[in-house]
């Protein structure tokens, strides 16, 4: 009975014409995440709806979804909406980030920390940048707050107080079991960024010094981003050669990898090479990317297929994309069990709503 509505679902979906109503796709994958029948997958992919319709401001709906789930999820969600509303509807955001300190109360171990970062960031995003900074310091995960720590650093630098961000970026706790030298390192980059921006070139040069230093000699793949982010840094700060020569060696990292998160991180290395400039490394490394992917069992495929997707319409590549989503969407549904199905299914669509916006899925 669960694969046959999955089917019908589908079969509704994919018979969408041209004349469809908007976002047909998101009702779709709504109607699957509430059929799921272990409660905590459901919660999960409701909120991944939800999100979906924040991301194309259908605001109201998301939160009557959010408002059944529990708290991890209802916090994330909410946290969603109130960045949405943070420039033209402050008081708004204010009053869903009070609601969000709630669901932090009720949660435990993990969730508690993300909860915390979400909080940081969003209270940052609105220019409370000290409450920002204490919600940042009181992270109890060590890597959580070393991320919170960095992710309020980007809105600072933006609001002109690149001191402060400078300052802030220092404290960064330098961890290696934990790995937080990564987030210091990219905190870094960032405010030389800012620096070489404002003209103190011999700023932003001493910072990116200090974040090359933080990289290991002989990193892992899990450094493959603090690597990146240094390098875009130096080529936006100028200096080309240190740019090419550390880039180059996060996309040996990338090359290296035998898992299949090697898809993932090939989009991330062309993303950067990119950013630098370098247009014909990045299709090279997404064409890459594709041909690893074809090697991959199906289900290691399946949500792999969706972060090349993504990185195929960012860089231009949005026929690539689309034809990727649809034989996604396809394989997912010819999966053997309805429950592993729906999760693939459901984020199928969203990724498709996501880029797509409201244009139908087509029938082939």
């Amino acid at each position: 009975m669960a694969k046959m509505i999955i089917r019908l679902i589908l079969a509704a979906l994919l018979g969408v014409t041209a004349n469809a109503a908007p976002s047909a796709t998101l009702p779709a994958a709504l109607a699957l995440a509430q059929a799921a029948e272990n409660s905590d997958v459901r919660a999960q992919l409701e909120a991944d709806v939800a999100l979906g319709m924040v991301h194309q401001v259908r605001l109201s709906e998301a939160e009557k979804i959010a408002q059944k789930l529990p708290p991890y999820q209802h916090a994330t969600i909410l946290l969603a909406v109130a960045e949405a509303n943070a420039v033209k509807e402050r008081a708004t955001a204010e009053k869903l980030l009070l609601l969000v300190q709630t669901d932090r109360a009720l949660t435990t171990d993990w969730h508690k920390s993300r909860i915390a970062r979400g909080l940081a960031v969003a209270y940052a995003r609105l220019g409370r940048f000290d409450t920002a900074e204490a919600l940042a310091r009181e992270v109890p995960d060590t890597e959580d707050r070393a991320y919170a720590l960095q992710a309020i650093i980007g809105p600072i630098c933006q609001a002109g107080e690149v001191a402060r961000a400078r300052e802030l970026a220092g404290t960064i706790e330098e961890n290696r079991r934990y790995g937080t030298y990564r987030q210091k390192a990219e905190a870094l980059a960032l405010v030389a960024t800012a620096l070489h921006k404002r003209g103190d070139s011999e700023g932003a040069e001493t910072l990116l010094a200090q974040a090359a230093l933080l990289l290991p000699k002989k990193p892992g793949w899990s450094d493959g981003g603090a690597m990146r982010g240094v390098a875009v840094a130096q080529h936006a700060c100028g200096d080309t050669v240190a740019a090419m020569a550390l880039l180059t060696r996060a996309d040996a990292l990338a090359s290296a990898i035998a898992g299949p998160w090697k898809v993932s991180e090939f989009t991330q290395v062309s993303a950067a090479w990119r950013r630098c400039g370098e247009a014909a490394h990045a299709d090279q490394r997404l064409f890459d990317a594709a041909s690893f992917l074809a090697t991959l069992a199906v289900t290691d495929r399946l949500p792999e297929a969706l972060a090349l997707a993504r990185a195929q319409f960012n860089a231009g590549q949005s026929l690539a994309a689309r034809k990727l989503i649809i034989a996604t969407l396809a394989e997912a549904s010819a999966l053997a069990s309805p429950e592993v199905a729906r999760t693939h299914q459901v984020r199928t669509l969203l990724t498709w709503a996501e880029l797509f916006g409201n244009e139908p899925l087509p029938t082939t």
